[in-house]
């Protein structure tokens, strides 16, 4: 390309030199040449921002491709080398829905002085954050799977215009240094395609169009170009803009770049392992997920009181009204199993189809033709060609198995004997409990007692969420539990000592054995693993044999990461499958305390992981800072943060606030900035891979289904007490992140007194200005949140109030008694 150039340009110069001027009749004849700022784009030099789909260009499994997932033979990288946050990308059918991005600019020396030479010329701020800089449209790509008329057309090429996406209501703009970001303030829909557009009304600090790169200025043209290379390149500008340009909202000449992304899938992994899960009901050969409760009896029984170690005192005693039991059920497990001890050793662990890919398969069967094998050649062949419709295959084509759209059927590495928690109400006990409450006795109804499914938090376990059990009984209710994947009694045991290797649950390992940050895709299945969870022991309840449960009365309560699979445990439940089925799967109602959306963005802002978060990936990036840092750790942190460094995320906690306030006081302005640099890389790069798992991309789904949703959020009263320290309500870099965007997105309705009951179920959100985010399990005060004795109390009391009021009319109506402590 940059020979290409070079020859266009001397070949123009030399056209100007005819009519027999000389050479310095030209040189004083000709104005000088004021250097323009263009935008960069040079795609054969790697000079391209993202997202943008020519990454894709020639993908053999539909994934993003990413430079350095080929070794020296050309043979794809081994499955642990996508734990580079870069190359995690690789992985993906396409980009992050919510995640703000940039297109960066160049800017020259301003020489439009007569005299010397001005500073660099920069942004004008104005035109970047003004409606028209940047349009966003959204467009049908070529090789569509839901658009017949466009499958036909080549992938990659521009087909179809849908519609212009509106500034100020589904994004904004903004100048970030040498660049335009672009900033969502919607998710974009997954699996659409998209084209951003930068225009002529841009400007630079003189007042002055930005323009095209040469590259992009020579690819726009009509007229064709050279090489083969040249002419690809050519035909993609011209789809997107000829696309674009088809409903008359803007010319061509209006147009200084135009690049195409395709917003990654989020639910075809999910919703097939839905249809496994389904299909184990009648087909043997798969698992069928029994959750076996063993039979109580009254000499044997426990109660919640009991199980916990709770002292004989009267604040405990209506847990001695819900009855304690332990079962079981056997779930599939799409992670691997870790075969070392270290962190590192998980980064191979992540989700992978069990099929080769489809656009392998179409290629593998364009070359066979005639002698492409119709019958299947093994075994799991087989299985691959009955559950996907013939569309997968098994014949070894397709080595990374990544889980995409064209290959969303999972691969079941191990089957996991998982530890059930389960609570009853205590009949006539808990009667006597709601007698002292002025509440009428209940009895257990027909079908058995109405079950609510609980989810606990991150670095938590099950036991914790016992501290609801019993709220939600004196509200005649029954409770079921699991653990997330790697915690409480899922911990990995790699050697069999019996002792957990990995485990994210406080005290018993590290929280990066959940969400780890050296491995994103980890981190993202991690979640998917949560929801899949959910999803087989809400459809095991159905095959229990305690006749004391009620398996079609189902609701779900989740706490912080509980909140944050939510939504794609909902979103896939609910969403109709078969009317034989559906009933199986169902939730009638939701509450949520202390969740989020946006993973990546408010892990970094958050007050309580983010130092952890933010001092990790500056160790693994590579930088001067990072070795600079590593220093730090081992000889200036130790005389502040020396009595935690036993414990490395207190340590890397403390630290990294240190070493950041240590460059303030030095003035060391550039290094900040480039530190800043690379946690923008990393929420770039991590939003990204964690999308799938992600509960932003699946609020909408929950709101169309019309699941009523209840959420709770400590939003603090603007003075000692805190907004939650570890999801922020919301976060400075991403306004599609935190916990109020993700209510926001769910479509709830923000309360601040009890709200009669309704002929439907309605979806809440009430703000809490005092308490924390653990308030709806513990009356603790947190001295980090400003929460006290009292306050924190009294937030306890409410949030367990509200819950089970909210639950017991199946979301018809809420309760809310402490109105002193809410706010709109």
């Amino acid at each position: 390309m940059k020979k290409m150039l070079l020859s266009l340009a001397i070949t123009a110069a030399l056209a100007g030199c005819g009519g027999g001027e000389t050479l310095e009749d030209v040189k004083n004849d000709t104005p000088p040449v004021i250097p323009a700022a263009t935008v960069k784009f040079d795609p054969a030099n790697g000079v391209i921002s993202v997202p943008n789909d020519l990454l894709m260009s020639g993908t053999k499994d539909g994934t993003i491709n990413i430079p350095g997932e080929l070794d020296a033979s050309g043979t794809s990288v081994p499955r642990a080398a996508y734990a580079n946050p870069s190359l995690a990308l690789g992985a993906l059918d396409g980009w992050s829905s919510q995640v703000p991005y940039k297109i960066d600019l160049t800017f020259p020396v301003d020489v439009s002085s007569a005299t010397t030479p001005q500073p660099k010329l920069s942004l004008d701020q104005a035109s970047a954050a003004a409606p028209g800089a940047v349009r966003i449209f959204e467009v049908v790509m070529g090789a569509s799977l839901t658009d017949a008329e466009c499958s036909q057309v080549p992938a990659g090429i521009a087909c179809k215009l849908l519609g212009e996406l509106t500034f100020g209501v589904d994004f904004i703009t903004k100048a970030s240094g040498d660049a335009v970001a672009i900033i969502p303030l919607k998710p974009f829909k997954a699996g659409s395609s998209y084209i951003n557009v930068l225009t002529t009304n841009l400007k630079d600090s003189a007042g002055r169009s930005i323009e095209p790169s040469a590259t992009y200025g020579l690819v726009k043209q009509e007229a064709p170009l050279i090489t083969e290379s040249q002419l690809a390149l050519q035909g993609v500008i011209n789809s997107y803009e000829n696309v674009i340009t088809s409903g008359g909202a803007i010319a061509k000449d209006e147009i200084i770049f135009s690049a195409a992304m395709t917003i990654q899938s989020v639910g075809p992994v999910l919703a097939n392992i839905k249809k496994l899960l389904a299909a184990s009901l009648e087909n043997p050969a798969l698992p069928k997920p029994v959750v076996q409760i063993p039979t109580s009896s009254p000499e044997t029984m426990i109660t919640v009181k009991t199980a916990l170690g709770l002292p004989d005192a009267p604040a405990y005693a209506a847990f001695d009204a819900v009855e304690y039991q332990k079962g079981s059920v056997t779930l599939p497990m799409y992670l691997s199993q870790p075969t070392g001890k270290e962190i590192s050793d998980l980064a191979a662990t992540y989700w992978q189809g069990m099929c080769d890919n489809a656009v392998a398969v179409l290629g593998y069967k364009a070359a066979k033709g005639e002698d492409f094998p119709t019958e299947p050649v093994s075994i799991n062949d087989a299985t691959c060609q009955a559950l996907s419709g013939g569309q997968l295959r098994d014949f070894g084509l397709d080595t990374t198995r990544h889980l995409t759209k064209y290959n969303s059927l999972p691969k079941t590495q191990s089957l996991n004997d998982v530890p059930v928690q389960v609570t009853k109400p205590i009949l006539p006990v808990i009667n006597d409990v709601r007698g002292q409450l002025g509440l009428p006795a209940i009895e257990m109804p027909a079908g058995g007692w109405p079950i609510v499914i609980m989810q606990h938090g991150i670095t938590s376990k099950k036991e914790d969420m016992l501290a609801l059990t019993a709220s939600l009984a004196i509200q005649g209710f029954a409770t079921v539990a699991i653990d997330h994947p790697v915690h409480g009694e899922r911990g990995i045991d790699v050697d069999n000592d019996g002792v957990d290797d990995f485990n994210a649950t406080k005290g018993k390992g590290s929280v990066l054995a959940y969400m780890n940050l050296q491995s994103l895709l980890v981190a993202r299945d991690n979640l998917r693993q949560s929801a899949a969870d959910l999803l087989g022991l809400r459809l095991g309840l159905n095959l229990t044999t305690d006749t004391s449960l009620n398996s079609q009365d189902v609701s779900f309560v989740g706490h912080s990461l509980g909140s944050v699979v939510a939504p794609a445990f909902i979103a896939q439940a609910n969403n109709p499958l078969d009317e034989q089925v559906d009933g199986l799967f169902k939730v009638n109602t939701v509450a949520l305390a202390s969740g989020g959306g946006g993973i990546a963005s408010f892990l970094l802002e958050s007050a309580s992981f983010g130092p952890f978060v933010q001092g990790s990936v500056l160790l693994a990036a590579g930088t001067a800072e990072s070795a600079e840092f590593a220093t730090f750790l081992e000889t200036d942190a130790v005389s502040n943060c020396g009595a935690v460094i036993a414990n490395q995320q207190a340590y890397v906690t403390c630290a990294y606030p240190e070493y950041i306030a240590a460059l303030t006081v030095a003035g060391e302005s550039a290094k900040i900035a480039n530190i800043q640099g690379v946690m923008t890389q990393f929420s770039f790069a991590a939003q990204t891979a964690l999308d799938s798992g992600d509960p932003t991309n699946y609020a909408a789904t929950v709101q169309a289904l019309g699941t009523p949703v209840y959420m709770n959020v400590v939003v603090g009263d603007g003075a000692g007490n805190k907004p939650d320290q570890v999801i922020p309500p919301t976060t400075v870099n991403n306004p599609l992140a935190g916990s109020l965007p993700l209510a926001n997105l769910m479509g709830l309705t923000t309360v601040t007194q009890s709200q009669a009951p309704t002929g439907e179920g309605m979806s809440y959100l009430v703000k809490f200005t005092k308490g924390h985010h653990s308030s709806v399990l513990t009356p603790a005060p947190n001295e980090a949140a400003g929460s006290t004795v009292e306050d924190s109390a009294a937030a306890t009391t409410e949030m367990q109030l509200q819950i089970a009021s909210y639950l017991a009319t199946r979301g018809l109506a809420l309760s809310i008694d402490n109105t002193e402590i809410v706010t709109d």
